[in-house]
């Protein structure tokens, strides 16, 4: 939808969510942008005055009777998440423990057989420890 918005303030901006009200009359779109904080005040303006424009794209892709108002939102959750990973990597650091990247399993213990197996050997170990049970009860 951004790339058919022509105004020059909207920044990289990345739509995270949509979260509609019970009663289908209110649409929050969360929404993010890479920048500084001004740029993300100048991207809040641009989706502000865009909002009918794209209710109007909205209106002509889902076909509804009534349409709910959009409230454009941005969402902190990203520069949380992204905090709290700086944080743990901080702690890490300072234990002197080494951070796993991301995908990395041979530094997370994870052999060939990867968590899918350890998975299975941990059901297989809990089937071992549950007692029979009779049939019929």
């Amino acid at each position: 939808m951004t790339e058919r918005l022509s105004d020059p303030r909207l920044g990289f901006v990345t739509i995270t969510d949509v979260k509609l009200t019970h009663d289908k009359q209110v649409a929050r779109v969360l929404f993010t942008v890479l920048g500084t904080p001004s740029q993300r005040r100048l991207s809040e303006r641009a989706l502000a005055d865009a909002r009918h424009h794209v209710l109007e794209a909205v209106g002509r892709t889902l076909r509804l009777r009534t349409l709910p108002e959009l409230r454009f939102v941005y969402d902190e959750s990203v520069e949380r998440n992204t905090r709290m990973q700086e944080l743990l990597d901080q702690i890490a650091s300072e234990r002197g423990d080494v951070p796993v990247a991301d995908g990395d399993a041979a530094a997370q213990g994870e052999g060939e057989g990867g968590a899918e197996a350890e998975a299975e050997d941990a059901d297989e170990a809990q089937s071992d420890a549950e007692p029979e049970q009779p049939e019929g009860r």
